[in-house]
């Protein structure tokens, strides 16, 4: 081989060999952008459903206020009354239930929602299901249910939900 053969293959194939590493950097590039978009992907649907889930236990609380439930509180005080005056024991045989009942009712107090926060919380329902489509079926069944003792405030809310 001469100086003059060499001269001549030269352009050529470092030009070859820069295509092919130009194409080869290219494709590497083009593999991560790929996995970097799938990852996104995966992340996004999994911060949905993530959010979905955030949506429908916010509003499952807010049907608690709804229903006019704002908690409750145990006093150990009047168990331990209720208990150390032997109430079980003077109950007749049998009656496990009625024990557990009377515990109940004088040992867990349940603390009370005022009208115009169960009012709102019926509002939000409606607002809820009218904006977020995953909660649509959710508030339309959850106005229904309450048109059973506020009929006054959430049937109009639920004519509008079921209407649109």
């Amino acid at each position: 081989m001469t100086l003059e053969i060499i001269k001549d293959w030269l352009i050529p194939v470092s030009t070859f060999a820069g295509i092919v590493a130009t194409a080869v950097g290219i494709w590497l590039s083009l593999r991560d952008w790929r996995l970097k978009v799938q990852a996104e992907t995966r992340l996004k649907d999994s911060a949905e459903v993530e959010a979905q889930v955030t949506l429908l236990k916010l509003f499952t609380e807010i049907m608690t206020i709804a229903h006019a439930r704002g908690g409750y509180y145990v006093s150990e005080k009047a168990i331990e009354l209720l208990l150390s005056q032997g109430v079980a024991q003077r109950l007749p045989a049998g009656t496990n239930v009625r024990v557990k009942d009377f515990l109940e009712e004088g040992a867990i107090l349940t603390i009370p929602v005022g009208a115009a926060a169960q009012d709102a919380a019926i509002a939000a329902i409606f607002v809820l299901g009218k904006r977020h489509e995953v909660l649509r079926d959710v508030a339309i069944q959850a106005l229904r249910s309450l048109c059973s003792f506020k009929k006054e405030v959430a049937e109009p809310y639920l004519k509008m939900l079921e209407s649109k």
